[in-house]
């Protein structure tokens, strides 16, 4: 078999997100058996570098293609970084005070909210999170704030048409699902996805497109699924991507990745 290169979504792929933030056995071999086989694995991620927990950049990835495309890594080589000119990052957190519309703002360097909003049971567990494991975790008015991207949650009503036109001139709205009353909305720098960032991999590495493969499970992963030539989504996955990919496989404390990567005949 020609070498191959593996693209991987974390949340719901790798990890489980019912709070164990748990990685199956099965996975971690599947993932190192493709590579002793020859093949490159690639962490492809809504998540910012920052926020990539250390037990998962140990598992011995080539690469990684963060914040839907806006960073790209290969080994401790930044190979793609975009930044949002500040202006924007500051009009952006204006709107959403204006709207009491909370969020987190990502960057590769730190992570931004603003506790004057009403701030979300989600993102308070984000928040609570990420301070345990340290990161910085500054307040939306500090003097150098900027964002590479960001995720929100809105009210289903006036406001959420008032953001997305605010939005639409600089930014991809994806959204994320809805718990009752609110739109989960993940906001990325248009001309960045994770098919964006895999193109960028595959030319930077010189592997043909015939020989990629991705695996997802949630919307923010379509760009990534329609754009490989081989593609997976996991068991539970939302409706709208099982049409878009080879196969639908088992979820994730079923085996399903390490079932994917099997099924491709990669290991």
């Amino acid at each position: 078999m020609e070498r191959a290169i593996l693209f991987f979504d974390i949340d719901g792929t790798i990890v489980s997100e019912d709070g164990r933030r748990f990685i199956p056995e099965s996975a971690v071999k599947a993932i190192n058996k493709a590579r002793e086989n020859g093949h490159i694995t690639v962490i492809n991620t809504g998540r910012t570098y920052l926020t990539v927990e250390k037990h998962i950049k140990e598992l011995g990835f080539s690469g990684f293609i963060c914040g839907c495309g806006t960073n790209i890594l290969l080994g401790d080589k930044v190979l793609l970084r975009h930044k949002n000119e500040k202006a924007l990052c500051l009009k952006v957190r204006d709107t959403l005070e204006s709207l009491s519309i909370p969020a987190i703002y990502e960057s590769a360097e730190c992570l931004g909210f603003n506790a004057d909003t009403y701030i979300h049971p989600e993102l308070r567990e984000m928040l609570t999170y990420f301070g345990f494991k340290g990161l910085m975790i500054e307040e939306a008015h500090e003097e150098d704030f900027y964002f590479d991207k960001f995720f929100c949650w809105a009210n289903d009503d006036e406001s959420f048409e008032p953001l997305c036109e605010m939005l639409s001139e600089h930014f991809k709205i994806i959204l994320r699902g809805d718990s009752p009353g609110i739109r989960r909305i993940e906001v990325v720098p248009k001309g960045y996805t994770k098919a964006t960032g895999m193109k960028f991999m595959l030319d930077t590495l010189g592997i043909d497109h015939k020989n990629s493969y991705a695996f997802g499970d949630s919307t923010n992963d379509l760009p990534m699924l329609e754009y490989a030539a081989h593609s997976a989504a996991m068991g539970c996955c939302p409706e709208i991507l099982k049409d878009k990919v080879e196969f639908v496989t088992d979820g994730l404390y079923e085996d399903g990745l390490a079932k994917a990567i099997e099924r491709f005949g990669l290991i």
